[in-house]
């Protein structure tokens, strides 16, 4: 049988379901003899939410989202490299959606893997199953959500 995908993008968020979606993500790149690409988008609407409710700057505020990515990439790429996935690790700032698109089509995946948003109160999970909904509409390749 040939293998449906030879790239895919994994999208980590510094999450509780980081875990679960990485090693989905994985086992799919296990499974296809893909290459795997894992992102960490630093969230321009969560950095503007935080710096309202905050006394740290904006500045100081970007250091920490950076870092919690960074924990979740190195996290993902570790797992990956001792499945022997090649493993490529991106950190990006800005809309999350867009940036998933952008890599997805400059990168030529094959698919996407991601979380679905949980436990988020009202207003954030609304936004978030309106991210995950376009990366559904607009992707140029096949998405796979994780619950």
């Amino acid at each position: 049988m040939e293998n449906l995908f030879g790239k895919i993008l994994l999208v980590v968020e510094g999450a509780d379901i980081d875990a679960a979606v990485t090693q989905v993500g994985i086992g799919r790149a296990v499974a296809n003899k893909a290459s795997l690409v894992v992102l960490h988008v630093v969230d321009h609407m969560v950095l503007n939410r935080m710096k309202r409710l905050s006394e740290q700057s904006t500045a100081e505020i970007e250091i920490e989202l950076e870092e919690k990515g960074w924990k979740a990439l190195y996290f993902a790429e570790e797992l990956a490299k001792d499945q022997g996935v090649p493993t490529m690790i991106l950190q990006k700032n800005g809309i999350v959606e867009n940036e998933i698109l952008n890599e997805a089509v400059r990168l030529k995946t094959d698919l996407i893997v991601l979380a679905y948003p949980r436990k988020l109160p009202g207003q954030a999970k609304r936004l978030s199953q309106g991210r995950v909904e376009k990366i559904l509409e607009n992707a140029p390749c096949s998405v796979l959500v994780v619950k």
